[in-house]
């Protein structure tokens, strides 16, 4: 990833996903994942929603680009 893109990560995307509103079985289901993982093994499903919601909004901005004129 980018610099820019971990910039946009970390002050515009990961902001966002964490601002949605979850259900009880979502939340249940974070809870446990972090209350199951020690720290440090922690930051691999961090690092893996990083890389995908990154590449997820870096498409929906292409797709945004391409279908302009079309919209």
């Amino acid at each position: 990833m980018t610099d820019f893109m971990r910039w946009m990560y970390d002050h515009y995307i990961k902001p966002n996903i964490e601002s949605q509103p979850k259900d009880d079985g979502i939340a249940m289901q974070i809870d446990l994942l972090n209350n199951e993982l020690e720290p440090q093994l922690r930051r691999t499903p961090q690092t893996v929603l990083a890389f995908y919601a990154t590449q997820g909004f870096r498409l929906g901005v292409r797709t945004r680009i391409t279908l302009q004129p079309d919209l």
